[in-house]
């Protein structure tokens, strides 16, 4: 089975008026960028695919950990639980029987039930969409090959904020960790095959 895992899609990390942009980290392209994750999320509920909205989240500022050393900004604001920025960004086509999993760090497994979830659905193959390239969708995407999860990374609908850092990501992904893909193939993959009971 293979599942959809959209990562940080939030307004902290893509709106303009979000703390990173604010801090002169910006998402260039978003419309394309939610399109392109529409896309994948259509093709995956057409065949009866799970799809998993993840979200960074910190309770307090002592849960940013040692992030806050190398980004201050988020000492006292960014991501916090019933915050906008912690919201996903609007247009995204979320749907009744999505998951959702909230996460601390980088890596969407480190210290969730992600794993527990994608276990118990059956997936075995992850089409991974969402922000940032080089940071969280790396970090997912290496954890879930130290698991034996495929991973699949959608080309256009993944960004980060430094084009050159984007570009080496998808391309150090694509030599062991994942496959990298257009949007097109992601969503015939996540589309082609027939429903498993897990």
């Amino acid at each position: 089975m293979t599942a959809l895992v959209v990562i940080d899609m939030q307004n902290d990390y893509c709106h303009p008026g979000g703390v990173f942009a604010r801090a002169g980290l910006r998402v260039t392209g978003l419309d394309g960028l939610v399109e392109n994750v529409n896309t994948l999320a259509a093709a995956a509920r057409s065949a009866g695919r799970p799809v998993i909205w993840v979200r960074m989240e910190w309770a307090s500022d002592a849960d940013v950990g040692l992030l806050a050393e190398r980004s201050p900004f988020l000492r006292e604001e960014g991501l916090r639980p019933g915050t906008w920025g912690a919201e996903l960004v609007a247009g995204l086509d979320r749907a009744p029987g999505d998951h959702e999993i909230v996460k601390p760090r980088f890596d969407a497994f480190h210290r969730t039930g992600l794993e527990d979830l994608l276990r118990g659905l059956g997936a075995e193959t992850l089409v991974v969409a969402g922000v940032r390239t080089d940071f969280c969708v790396e970090s997912t995407v290496r954890a879930a090959f130290f698991r034996d999860l495929k991973a699949v990374v959608a080309r256009e609908a993944v960004a980060g904020y430094v084009e050159d850092l984007h570009r080496n990501s998808l391309r150090l992904m694509g030599t062991v960790f994942a496959d990298v893909v257009s949007v097109d193939e992601a969503a015939g993959l996540l589309s082609a095959e027939a429903p498993r009971c897990p």
